[in-house]
């Protein structure tokens, strides 16, 4: 985020100054929750279940899903319609109610530890925007099923203006037109097909940035873009054509230099909605910094923030600290404008995805999603618009729509099943009774192990990837 995201400066340095001792590790074990070799491809029959498409708004009450040995969804309809084939594995529903897996567009992936937390949440697809050397490796490692993980998609390292405030050592610096293009190429050479720009580029950059990503086939994310020596204003964003832009809280300060007026907001809210704009309000994020504010501090160890990095929270410990001591009524006030505003962009038809930013800012990842949908429906959404922004949406915007984000024939079998309708309570979304990965069954017993899983990250390997990171980007 535009002000919010920074890492702590002595934690990055320190990168280089251990570099030696550090490098002589070796990759670590995968995490035997993630392994797949115990996982047993085949058809499979969900029976005795209420099913939630996400085609429609209704719920199909005594339906069953048949998964084919290829992990797509050959068959829903009513139980008494559907047979397993000899040898298929059943899975009672016990009446629970199944729905797509979730989608995450805004994470920051740094060990296997994150991919178990998100799968124990029936979060099957992420999007990390800002890319290392091992995010590709490990998508395909994940796609041919010798990982198990969340689908991962993944941009290439943040592109930003050297020099400007916002910059950190894991970021591509730029300071001219041609070498952000050298940067686009650089990011298509290592094999990333998708661009996180960053808040300070200039309009030349931008320009160039756009051009060389429409040549190579490229897609762009980001955040508005505001310039650093000379201002570039939010339409240049709004006409830039990103796949999404990031963070409501980053919006408001560019776009209304955070006043907080109703009527420039639902004016600047149409201006997205005229653009064709798809937003990622990652909500979540700043309100974790505000409960920071509001409980001194006490926020910091809330329930699951076992799972997340403690990488990152020595990275961001300083900025933890100035939270800690900060005045909360200023970020309370403003928290509650953002949600209100995100209410603003979806009366105007602006199109919203679920985006967390787990990863940093003590947001730890999987949980988080659902709590985001929470904010969403806060913001005036109805539940089920809150769920189609984390399983409808992101997939017609990834340009999946025809296999991911809803149950029907010919779908990847990405499935979360629920105790009740997560319509009529959405904290029924913290606790799934099973989840489905591609046709990978993972019943309750899985996720707690997954779960505990996502408590063991593995810092060596952390530390070991950003430098590689650092000394190639």
């Amino acid at each position: 985020m535009r002000r919010l995201f920074l890492i702590a400066g002595a934690g990055l340095a320190a990168l280089l100054t251990i570099a030696v001792a550090v490098l002589v590790w070796a990759e670590l074990s995968t995490p035997g929750a993630l392994r797949t070799d115990h996982d047993r491809p085949g058809p499979v029959l969900i029976t005795n279940i209420a099913v939630l498409t996400m085609q429609d708004e209704q719920v199909r009450e005594d339906w069953a899903v048949l998964v084919g040995d290829g992990g797509e969804i050959r068959a829903v309809g009513p139980r008494r319609t559907l047979e397993a084939a000899e040898g298929a594995q059943i899975i009672d529903g016990g009446g629970g109610v199944l729905m797509p897996g979730l989608i995450d567009m805004h994470v920051h992936v740094y060990d296997e530890a994150d991919l178990a937390a998100n799968l124990s949440y029936g979060v099957t697809t992420i999007r990390n925007l800002g890319g290392f050397p091992f995010h590709l490796p490990m998508a395909e490692r994940i796609e041919a099923g010798r990982l198990l993980g969340p689908r991962l998609i993944s941009t290439g390292p943040i592109i930003n203006q050297a020099g400007s405030r916002s910059v950190n050592e894991l970021q591509s610096l730029v300071e001219d037109a041609e070498s952000a293009r050298e940067a686009v190429r650089r990011h298509h050479r290592n094999g990333f097909r998708d661009l996180k720009v960053y808040t300070h580029l200039e309009a030349g950059q931008l320009a160039a940035i756009l051009e060389e990503a429409e040549q190579l086939g490229m897609t762009v994310s980001g955040h508005p873009t505001e310039g650093w020596n000379a201002d570039v204003p939010i339409s240049a964003t709004l006409a830039a054509g990103f796949t999404t832009i990031e963070h409501a809280e980053s919006i408001v300060y560019h776009g209304l230099e955070d006043d907080t007026d109703p009527e420039r907001a639902r004016a600047l809210a149409a201006d997205f909605a005229a653009a064709g704009a798809t937003v990622t309000p990652t909500l979540i994020v700043h309100g974790n910094l505000a409960a920071i504010a509001e409980t001194e501090g006490a926020h910091l160890e809330r329930p699951g923030m076992e799972v997340f990095s403690p990488l990152m929270m020595g990275f961001e410990g300083e900025t933890y600290a100035f939270w800690a001591g900060f005045e909360s009524d200023n970020r309370t006030v403003m928290q509650a404008f953002y949600t209100e505003f995100t209410g603003y962009l979806h009366e105007a038809g602006v199109r919203l995805v679920v985006g967390t930013d787990a990863g940093v800012m003590v947001t730890p990842h999987g949980v988080s999603v659902s709590e985001e949908i929470e904010w969403l429906a806060r913001a005036g959404l109805t539940p089920h618009e809150a769920l189609e922004a984390a399983t409808v949406h992101p997939a017609d915007v990834l340009a999946m729509g025809d296999t991911l984000g809803r149950i029907a024939p010919g779908y990847r079998a990405d499935l979360l099943l629920l105790p009740s309708d997560p319509r009529d309570d959405l904290t029924a979304l913290r606790r799934p009774l099973g989840v489905m990965r591609d046709g990978v069954w993972l019943d309750r017993d899985r996720l707690d192990a997954l779960h505990e899983a996502a408590t063991r990250h593995d810092v060596i390997t952390s530390w070991r990837r950003l430098i590689r990171h650092v000394l190639t980007r």
